[in-house]
């Protein structure tokens, strides 16, 4: 799976139950990213947001399994979620105070399904 700015690219859209084993890649060019697993029933342009443009990953209709936490372009990190069956999203939750921009609203945002 990539990061970039803009885009969460996924190796791949559906995956099977149990423990799921994400290894990522911060293309970059610019920007530090992280990874947050989401589980819900919304589509991922409508995950509640806070008044910063990014998601409130405590708001109503979702709920947060885990994250790779923020790491920066060309680095790589690999982490496990157990998932079980479901719908996901899967985010760029970063929040740029010095360019005012929200990376979900950007667009670093991506279904997956768990089967």
């Amino acid at each position: 799976m990539s990061l970039q700015e803009f885009a969460v690219i996924p190796s791949e859209d559906t995956v099977e139950k149990g423990k799921v084993t994400f290894n990522v890649s911060n293309k970059g060019p610019e920007d530090d990213h992280e990874l947050v697993v989401i589980k819900t029933d919304l589509s991922p342009v409508d995950l509640p947001t806070n008044p910063n443009g990014s998601v409130n990953e405590e708001g109503q209709g979702i709920e947060a399994i885990g994250e790779i936490a923020e790491f920066p372009p060309g680095e790589e990190r690999t982490q496990a979620f157990d998932l079980e069956s479901g719908s996901y999203v899967l985010i760029c939750n970063v929040y740029d105070e010095a360019e005012t921009e929200s990376h979900y609203q950007e667009g670093m945002r991506v279904s997956l399904t768990v089967e």
